[in-house]
């Protein structure tokens, strides 16, 4: 495979109701999340991550649901079924007046990578989109 590494990583958050006591914090720490339903992206290695930055706790842990959309567990935050887990750029979708998040901390963050199959013949739009994606990447490192 070839890719491109994003230059920009997201932070991870936690997804609030606004009149949750946890909304007033301005980060969100492992101690606060331990008695809390959660809500998990679905992922295994995002959950090993995850599981490296709880640490001991993530045995503890009470994971009401696992989901791989971020609005669905919008949705399921906003009716108080769990706490989303997710990073800041999947958390753009949600309405700040039904959710609000807060960062992780200590933080954590992600790394978004693009990859292509190496070695294939392209279609003009494909070949057009890595040359873009490759001509973004030298961009954001100047």
């Amino acid at each position: 495979m070839d890719y491109i590494r994003i230059a920009d990583s997201d932070s991870w958050v936690v997804g609030l109701r606004p009149d949750d006591p946890l909304a007033q914090k301005d980060r969100i720490t492992k101690e606060d999340l331990v008695d809390k339903p959660l809500i998990l992206p679905e992922r295994e290695n995002i959950q090993s991550e995850l599981a490296n930055w709880f640490g001991k706790d993530f045995s503890r842990l009470q994971v009401s649901f696992i989901s791989n959309l971020g609005t669905n567990a919008g949705v399921m935050a906003m009716y108080g079924l769990g706490y989303p887990i997710s990073v800041t750029g999947a958390a753009r979708y949600w309405r700040e007046d039904l959710i609000v998040q807060r960062k992780l901390y200590p933080k954590i963050t992600a790394s978004t990578v693009i990859a292509w199959r190496r070695n294939i013949p392209y279609s003009q739009a494909v070949r057009k989109f890595i040359d873009e994606m490759q001509n973004y990447e030298e961009i954001s490192r100047i």
